[in-house]
């Protein structure tokens, strides 16, 4: 999974995640008129600009300068979402016939972001639960640790960034505050967790995420700059200010916990059960309901069992499914004894497959990729197995970092499905091919719908086991199909605990009955599907349920006239769309696939 920026709120992160959508309407027959293209073009300038403000992402993709943090109070997400409503007006009296394909592209991705700014703008202070805290931390973190330090006027920069951490820190205390008086806070275990997460941050200045080594200040050295007065400042502020200000926040969320909720679900909070509603739709970018969800879920759920029901027997495994699994999750073969095995293994499949990759795709991207050991100071407190890296300007190589700990509790059996999923022809693939597509806006260039970017990791990991892994090499297969579990038990399991009132206990004893992971994993997971980010995990399985129901479509429609090398030529070359939408581009190109060579081949 890629790693995702995260800003202060969900109305403001809507404003700064993913921003790229698609029209259906064919190409006009004439050109769009200057008026309405002109109307255009100053609309998704203002938009832009909006987003830009506190994206510390995109600024640094794009080489410009970071002179703030993000606002975090509450009264900054208030504006920019009556600046999302704003420009929502605007854009539904543009007039959108005579737009080009790739114009409607660009005003879709607008107006689809605007509206889901403007749906959860009456559910602000509960879509802000302080869980989101350390997320928007990691990300100034992020964003310091790529900055350049070339010379004394990066030094001034990097500490007038730094002297704003506190500020940011006071304003989600302030909103903690608020939400305390409101009663919503995160569950008890949420909150140990965040605690435990922010006590992390807080270190010496030469060993915390706001120092910088030594390493890094080379070329201020070389131009005369007084490096020894930019430790001694940073130090100070570390020292004196930083974390003192996390410390305050970390001891306001204990003195809450006696006050928070043992279990965790949206829907049990007031006003729950229509923020949940809103964040269905927004994560899956579909028009789907909690309900249906948890019914496709079901269906899947049943569907893998069976498969992997047969996948054991053709082993000639006698035992339960239970003894199966425990055998994947405790034999040597399956785990690795250090960091530098796990790179290894995580490697094999992507050298398979290098060779075949051309099959099924006509552009491969420039950039190099590789995979990393994640920081072993962040490892207690990462809910994942890892994360994906795209390239940056610091960075240009894709890089899927993982979890280097308790190797004794991360079985490889999916490692052929995991590293598809997260390089190529998944995160990867789809990620550098949209940055490297210097024809796209600056904001398609940069988006990041989650149910496209991790549907099409998805697809493209079931996509690179078909293509790479022989049909006998059955743990692998088993393997494929543990993901597919566990990604159909999420639409279960989050569904249950923010829709239907599931305790975390039965969420446990459900995903511990039918996936591979630890009862560690599992408890961390149900955490953030219930706390830390209720509806984003719906988006995987959705995604690559809808790309592969596309995928059959285009072949029935087309016939012996499709290829799938064009086809996914179609879905990756726009960049990431919401799923609905992106079904409307895919029915407009099976109509140009139609038309093509006089409707023959």
């Amino acid at each position: 999974m890629p790693r995702l920026r995260t800003v202060p709120g969900l109305v403001l992160a809507l404003l700064s995640l993913p921003w790229l959508a698609s029209s259906g309407a064919a190409a006009p027959a004439v050109p769009p008129a200057p008026s309405v293209s002109a109307d255009l073009t100053r609309l998704l300038d203002d938009y832009w600009q909006l987003r830009l403000e506190d994206d510390l992402a995109a600024r640094q993709q794009l080489g410009l300068p970071l002179t703030r943090l993000p606002d975090a109070s509450a009264a900054d997400a208030e504006r920019r979402a009556a600046a999302a409503a704003a420009l929502l007006t605007r854009m539904e009296r543009l007039d959108p016939r005579g737009l080009s394909h790739e114009e409607s592209l660009s005003l879709e991705v607008a107006r689809w972001e605007c509206r889901q700014a403007v749906a959860v703008r009456d559910h602000v202070w509960l879509l802000a639960l302080p869980t989101m805290s350390r997320l928007q931390l990691r990300g100034v973190h992020t964003a310091l640790a790529a900055l350049p330090l070339q010379g004394k006027a990066d030094l001034d920069a990097y500490l007038a960034l730094v002297r704003q951490v506190p500020g940011l820190v006071r304003q989600i205390r302030a909103t903690l505050d608020v939400q305390r008086s409101k009663g919503l806070l995160p569950p008890k275990d949420m909150i140990d967790m965040v605690v435990t997460s922010l006590r992390s941050f807080i270190r010496p200045p030469a060993e915390g995420p706001y120092g910088v080594a030594d390493g890094r200040l080379e070329g201020p050295r070389r131009e005369g700059a007084d490096v020894a007065a930019f430790q001694a400042a940073l130090g100070q502020l570390v020292t004196a200010e930083i974390n003192p200000a996390l410390e305050d926040l970390a001891a306001a969320l204990e003195a809450a916990k006696p006050a928070a909720p043992q279990q965790p679900g949206l829907g049990r909070y007031p006003g729950g059960e229509e923020a949940y509603r809103a964040l269905v739709r927004y994560h899956t970018s579909l028009d789907v309901t909690p309900e249906e969800v948890h019914r496709l879920g079901l269906e899947e759920v049943a569907r893998i069992d069976a498969r992997m029901a047969e996948v054991r027997a053709q082993l000639g495994f006698q035992g339960t499914k239970e003894e199966f699994h425990r055998l994947l999750r405790t034999d040597p073969r399956f785990l690795a004894k250090t960091p530098e095995e796990v790179a290894e293994r995580l490697m094999r499949p992507v050298h398979r497959l290098e060779p075949l990759i051309e099959r099924a795709f006509l552009r491969l991207p420039k950039a190099p990729y590789g995979v990393h050991r994640l920081d072993p100071a962040l490892e207690a407190t990462t809910f994942t197995f890892g994360y994906y890296q795209q390239p940056t300007p610091k960075d240009p190589a894709g890089t899927y970092f993982f979890n280097g700990s308790q190797l004794d509790q991360r079985p490889l059996a999916n490692a052929a499905a995991l590293i598809y999923h997260e390089l190529i022809p998944g995160h990867h693939f789809q990620i550098s091919l949209q940055l490297e597509n210097e024809s796209l806006p600056a904001f398609r260039r940069l988006g990041t719908q989650t149910a496209f970017v991790e549907g099409w990791a998805e697809y493209a990991s079931a996509l690179g086991v078909e293509m790479a892994i022989p049909r006998d090499e059955l743990y692998e297969i088993y393997g494929r199909l543990s993901m597919d579990m566990f990604l159909s038990v999420r639409l279960v399991v989050d569904t249950g605990l923010n829709h239907l009132g599931w305790t975390r206990e039965q969420a446990i004893a459900y995903m511990l009955d039918h996936v591979l992971e630890s009862e560690t994993q599992i408890r961390s997971e149900t955490l953030r599907y219930g706390s830390d980010r209720p509806g984003q995990a719906l988006a995987y399985r959705m995604g690559a349920l809808k790309i592969l129901e596309l995928r059959h479509r285009a072949e029935r429609e087309l016939g012996a006239r499709f290829d799938l090398r064009r086809f996914h030529d179609a879905v990756l070359t726009p960049g990431s769309l919401p799923l609905a939408v992106l079904e409307q581009h895919i029915t407009w190109w099976i109509g140009e696939e139609k038309k093509r060579d006089g409707g023959s081949r």
